[in-house]
């Protein structure tokens, strides 16, 4: 910093030209820039593309559960805790759906969860639609790999709601609890929650479609009705329309989402729309309209500058 002030000092002194400058300012970004990738991209750091792929090649694991074509989630705890950075996990983030997901950073709701995960909470593994879990053989040391009949899904309809004074006594509820049947839910969610749930054998939620910020499904049931969704509580940007109509996203299980569904069939859809998002999406069409109106006049004066110019020239 000192160098480039200095030389900006005696440019204006008149004692280097601009020439010279240029050029050392130039060398001294490009210098900085290689010191600070250095930092991130170095020869410690560097890892042979051969080494590094094969941290993403399916294990016999991995193959046998591509097989399902299905929407699920996988927990692997072959190589330790699922929930550390590991070859293994990285693979099964990259392959699969990872209950650990495939960040370090996670939402404070699902990382509280995480306890209750650690202690082999197979409700909690249940009501996250945790179909597949990998383990390591004691004696061998090797990966297997064990299929859980009992996850629940992408959504099912619950006959019962137990309602809990604060989120404190939610996560203690979460064990022993069978979320089949019963939600969990804080009494201040009690007021999204408007119809009482019934036993209907009968009654489905069914995954249409999954993407990264829409979600759809199609419901069907002969009485009204409180629907559970395995997707993680966020009410920051996601909403919810039943057959095109708003609803409120009630909070259950700690993390879970849950609407209040009529009987009879209908499409429900999650959609991620911050509304940050969703306002600099309009400025920036604004924007956009404005400086195309903007070059559109500008062409149009020049347009009609050059004919004045070009009829004056024609007059002489």
């Amino acid at each position: 910093m000192g160098i480039a002030f200095g030389a900006l000092y005696f440019f204006g002194k008149g004692k280097l030209n601009k020439v010279v400058v240029g050029i050392g300012l130039t060398a001294l970004v490009f210098i900085d820039l290689i010191g600070v990738d250095l930092r991130y991209l170095n020869h410690e750091k560097y890892v042979a593309k051969e080494e590094f792929d094969q941290y993403f090649v399916p294990t016999p694991e991995d193959a046998e559960i591509k097989k399902d074509t299905g929407y699920y989630r996988v927990y692997n705890a072959s190589d330790g805790s699922p929930f550390a950075l590991s070859g293994a996990t990285s693979r099964t983030s990259y392959l699969h759906n990872n209950i650990g997901g495939y960040h370090p950073a996670k939402l404070a709701l699902y990382n509280d969860l995480l306890s209750e995960i650690g202690k082999g909470n197979m409700a909690v593994l249940n009501m996250l639609n945790t179909k597949y879990i990998i383990l390591s053989n004691p004696q061998t040391g090797k990966p297997f790999l064990r299929p859980n009949p009992e996850a629940l899904g992408h959504a099912w309809f619950v006959s019962a709601i137990r309602y809990v004074n604060n989120a404190d006594e939610e996560m203690k509820a979460l064990d022993p609890f069978n979320p089949r049947d019963t939600a969990v839910a804080d009494k201040r969610e009690q007021s999204k929650l408007i119809y009482a749930p019934q036993k209907d054998s009968t009654a489905k939620i069914t995954l249409i479609e999954h993407r990264n910020d829409v979600i759809s499904y199609r419901s069907s049931a002969t009485s009204n009705g409180i629907g559970v969704f395995s997707e993680i509580y966020f009410p920051h940007g996601w909403k919810a329309t039943i057959d095109g109509k708003e609803t409120p996203i009630a909070r259950v299980d700690y993390v879970l989402r849950a609407l209040s569904i009529p009987a009879g069939e209908h499409t429900i859809e999650f959609r991620f729309e911050p509304e940050s998002f969703v306002i600099g999406d309009r400025i920036s069409l604004i924007v956009g309209v404005i400086s195309i109106l903007i070059l559109l006049y500008g062409a149009f004066v020049f347009g009609r500058k050059y004919q004045r110019e070009n009829a004056q020239v024609a007059k002489k």
